[in-house]
C-alpha cells in the first residue's frame, strides 16, 4: 500500500463535519449527497474576500474539522489559533497533512479564554455556528469583545429566526425551532444585530443564506460612543456602564492594541443563493470531487 493510499484509507474511518479538499480527494462533509457542503460557512467565505488577512492574528472558535482555519493560514494569516469543546482527531489529521501552522486549543470554551488568550490578542475572530449551543450565548459576544484588537473584526454565523423584527432569542427547547438535541436557543437578526452594538462593535455587513435560515454578521471593534445606529437607551448604557461585573467598558475597553485590518467588501446585508454560490475559499471542494469517510450529518435539517 502506497503512502497516498494508506492516508486516504485512514481519513476513509472517519466522521467528518467539514468537507476539506485534499488534492486527491476531499472528505465528506457532515451534509447529505447533493446538498452544497460547508454551506453555513457561505456568508463567512464571502466576506473574508473583502479582508486582507496577511500579517493578521486570528482565531477560529470551534473550529471542528478546521477547514475555516486552515484557509485562513492560507490566505496569508500570520498566526491562526483554532478552538475547540473537544480533541478533534481529524483536525490533527488535516493539519497534518497539509502541513500548516495552526496552533491548536482542544477541550477549551469561551469560559476559558480569560486564562488562554490575553486583551487585545486578535485581527479577526470567527465564530460560526456556537452561539445556539450555549446555555449562556450572550457571552460569546463578551468574551470576543476582551480578546479582540480595537478595530478588530469578529463574524458571527448562526441560525435565524427571518420571522420576527423584533431583537429577541427564542428558548428552542420550547420554540422547537430547531430539531437538534444541542440547539438551545435561536436569536433573531435584530438580537444578533442588538448583541454586536452592546458591547461595542459597529456592525459593518450581514449575509443570509437563503434556504438554510442561517445568518452571518460582521462587525468592528469600536469605542462604544462610535457605534452607528445606538437608540437612545443604548447610549444611556455605554454612558452609565455595565452594572454586571462579567463586562465592564471601563475595565476591558479599549484593547490595549490597536488593529490594522480593513473590510472592503459589500457593506450592508446581502442574500447568499447557497445552490450557486462559488466559493474561492481554499480547501473548500468546487466542482465534482471524490469524497471519502462518513457524515456528522444527522437532523432532518442538517444545519446544527
Amino acid at each position: 500500500m502506497t503512502a497516498n493510499s494508506a492516508r486516504e484509507s485512514e481519513f476513509a474511518r472517519e466522521r467528518w463535519f467539514h468537507s476539506i479538499d485534499l488534492g486527491d480527494f476531499a472528505t465528506s462533509g457532515r451534509f447529505p449527497a447533493g446538498s452544497p457542503q460547508n454551506a453555513t460557512l457561505f456568508g463567512f467565505m464571502d466576506l473574508v474576500r473583502g479582508i486582507d488577512l496577511h500579517g493578521m492574528t486570528v482565531l477560529d472558535i470551534g473550529a471542528v474539522d478546521g477547514i475555516a482555519s486552515f484557509g485562513m493560514k492560507s490566505l496569508g494569516a500570520a498566526e491562526v489559533h483554532a478552538t475547540d469543546s473537544v480533541d478533534k482527531t481529524t483536525f490533527r489529521m488535516v493539519r497534518d497533512t497539509l502541513n500548516l501552522d495552526v496552533r491548536y486549543h482542544p477541550n477549551i470554551q469561551f469560559k476559558d479564554f480569560g486564562s488562554e488568550f490575553a486583551p487585545g490578542s486578535f485581527d479577526l475572530i470567527l465564530c460560526a455556528g456556537v452561539f445556539y449551543h450555549m446555555l449562556n450565548p450572550v457571552s460569546s459576544f463578551l468574551e470576543c469583545r476582551k480578546i479582540i484588537k480595537d478595530g478588530g473584526l469578529l463574524i458571527m454565523e448562526s441560525p435565524y429566526y427571518p420571522d420576527d423584527e423584533r431583537a429577541a432569542i427564542f428558548i428552542n427547547s420550547e420554540t422547537e425551532m430547531l430539531e437538534e438535541a444541542y440547539t438551545y436557543s435561536i436569536p433573531t437578526k435584530a438580537a444578533l444585530i442588538g448583541l454586536m452594538k452592546l458591547v461595542g462593535f459597529n456592525v459593518l455587513a450581514t449575509r443570509i443564506l437563503g434556504g438554510f435560515n442561517r445568518i452571518t454578521v460582521l462587525g468592528q471593534a469600536v469605542a462604544p460612543a462610535e457605534v452607528q445606529g445606538r437608540s437612545k437607551l443604548l447610549r444611556r448604557i455605554h454612558e452609565v456602564d455595565f452594572c454586571d461585573r462579567e463586562f465592564r467598558i471601563k475595565d476591558h475597553l479599549p484593547p490595549p492594541v490597536a488593529s490594522r485590518i480593513r473590510f472592503t467588501g459589500q457593506p450592508g446585508e446581502a442574500v447568499i443563493n447557497s445552490k450557486s454560490f462559488v466559493s474561492t475559499f481554499p480547501y473548500h471542494p468546487v466542482g465534482s470531487v471524490r469524497t471519502v469517510g462518513t457524515t456528522l450529518w444527522s437532523t432532518s435539517q442538517g444545519n446544527f
